[in-house]
């Protein structure tokens, strides 16, 4: 069986790549870590799981999800950028 410290970990790495959760929730989880309990965590763990499978086994219909919504958003289909795009600005780079 898994130790706390690595069902822990494992959650972390489910959180941080959540499309159900906000931002916001996602801070509030980790804030809460050092009071949860190992069932909760379990069943945090087990609800997050859900959601990376049904990602890996829908990855086609997800992506027409999404590009439905913005569609639908900004009016036309959205275009990836050129493989030659360079962007400028501030923050992380990719």
């Amino acid at each position: 069986m898994n130790t706390l410290k690595q069902k822990q970990d494992a959650l972390m790495t489910l959180i941080e790549s959540s499309m159900l959760l906000s931002y916001s929730q996602k801070l509030d989880i980790i804030d809460a870590f050092p009071l949860l309990t190992e069932e909760q965590i379990e069943a945090l763990g087990k609800f997050l799981a859900t959601e990376e499978k049904i990602r890996e086994e829908f990855p086609e219909d997800i992506q027409k999800g999404v590009e439905s919504v913005l569609t639908q958003i900004v009016g036309e289909p959205i275009k990836a950028p050129s493989a030659t795009a360079v962007y400028v600005g501030t923050g992380k780079a990719s």
